[in-house]
């Protein structure tokens, strides 16, 4: 995804109609994702229609968002998703009692949410409701945001060792179903795999699995992950 990417890219996925169709076609997971949490049931493409919802209002995102702006462009487009679908299904539930042109003006105003709007009344909302999902997926792996503090590198190369450690573990269907299963970070397949040493694994394993989680389910703390990916371009050098 580019959102971390400068203004010329989104220009460039605005006027280059290849380029868009590519970047939908790649974000179809991600659109998939955000509808079927908000619908709460699994959604399939070419089935149900509230994915056809989805895609326009993640193409329509896509014309509205600025990369300036300081707003993630997947928070964005989640938010607009959302928002596109509370509308379909409220005028599914009332078509037999509100005239068309009502239901249309009720969605022009509601789903065309500009960037200003949506950094003053959801970015903090969407960040707390980020930060509680993410509060109850650490507890279920005995972690708490006060171990993941303390336990971060404060040297950006071990920070970035960690995190080369993290998203290996993320990505690895076989570790991350061990994670799943058991809570717990499979040290020896995970110092095989990366090659780093067992106890510099093992310094920092509350840091690796609290990262790892953030990676494997990025579609859900996109806020989140986005400090951790600018952190690990910022952070110190000592």
């Amino acid at each position: 995804m580019p959102e971390w990417e400068d203004q010329s890219t989104w220009q460039r996925l605005k006027e280059d109609s290849k380029a868009r169709e590519d970047f939908l076609a790649k974000s179809q997971m991600f659109i998939c994702h955000v509808a079927s949490q908000a619908c709460f049931h699994f959604l399939e493409w070419g089935r149900d229609e509230e994915l056809s919802e989805a895609l326009i209002a993640f193409n329509e995102a896509i014309d509205l968002f600025i990369a300036d702006k300081g707003v993630p462009f997947l928070a964005f487009a989640r938010v607009l998703i959302k928002r596109r679908l509370i509308d379909y299904h409220r005028k599914q539930r009332s078509q037999l009692t509100n005239s068309l042109d009502q239901e249309d003006i009720g969605r022009d105003i509601e789903i065309h949410l500009s960037l200003n709007e949506f950094k003053e009344k959801e970015q903090n909302r969407e960040r707390a409701a980020e930060i509680q999902q993410f509060t109850q997926a650490l507890a279920a792996v005995n972690l708490t945001f006060q171990d993941l503090v303390a336990a971060s590198p404060k040297h950006r190369d071990s920070r970035e060792t960690l995190l080369r450690a993290a998203r290996e573990l993320a990505f690895d269907e076989e570790l991350w179903a061990h994670v799943e299963r058991t809570g717990k970070v499979p040290m020896q397949a995970l110092a095989l795999k990366t090659q780093i040493h067992a106890k510099v694994l093992e310094r920092g394993r509350k840091y690796i699995l609290a990262v790892a989680l953030l990676i494997a389910n990025q579609h859900d703390y996109i806020y989140l992950r986005e400090y951790v990916i600018s952190r690990e371009k910022g952070g110190e050098n000592e």
